[in-house]
């Protein structure tokens, strides 16, 4: 298991987005508006491709920006 538990800028980004986007589409089924599901779903698709880049981009939790610390010797 891993020790940071998804706990990367990565993971945050990509969960808020999709959190957010699963509200909207929830509210459009809701109130059967296709103005507001619609949107909402490609929000959730928008929130599956940061969490990718960014992870690519290093924020992810093995990427090089997520290190806490440094690793010289004191």
């Amino acid at each position: 298991m891993a020790e940071s538990h998804g706990n990367s800028t990565a993971a945050w980004t990509g969960v808020g987005i999709i959190l957010l986007a699963t509200l909207i589409t929830c509210i459009g089924v809701i109130l059967g508006s296709p103005t507001l599901w619609i949107p909402g779903a490609v929000l959730v698709v928008v929130g599956v491709v940061a969490w990718i880049v960014l992870d690519k981009a290093g924020y992810g939790e093995n990427g090089h920006r997520s290190k806490k610390g440094t690793s010289a010797v004191r």
